[in-house]
């Protein structure tokens, strides 16, 4: 459990240092949808699967592409499904960044609500 929370302490530390600015490393691995989020490019939440908690924290639904579920999970991520090399996760913006440094990840895609018909 230490060893998780030092590791998402480090890698928040570095996303707290990069501001609303993308590398090109991150911007290659988000869709425009979350590359516009990440950058405060829009505040329109319909776009978007989000969520408020209790605490008044916005997650937010995503598709992560990798080839390790289980180091997300070990990083502390909330998976809430996986399905080959497709995970689901629910996650803030500041975790949102956190993945995109982990090796694992290949992209993180813009996850939409679906509703009964």
């Amino acid at each position: 459990m230490l060893i998780r929370i030092l590791f998402m302490s480090a890698l928040l530390a570095g996303c707290a240092t990069t501001g609303t600015e993308l590398t090109p490393a991150e911007k290659a691995k988000l869709d425009p949808a979350l590359q516009r989020l990440l950058t405060g490019a829009t505040t329109n939440r319909a776009d978007y699967d989000v969520t408020t908690g209790k605490s008044g924290e916005e997650t937010y639904g995503v598709l992560v592409r990798t080839n390790n579920a289980d180091e997300l999970k070990s990083a502390g991520f909330d998976v809430t499904s996986t399905f080959g090399d497709v995970a689901v996760v629910r996650a803030t913006i500041p975790a949102i960044r956190s993945l995109l440094r982990l090796p694992s990840v290949k992209s993180v895609s813009n996850g939409t609500r679906s509703y009964p018909q």
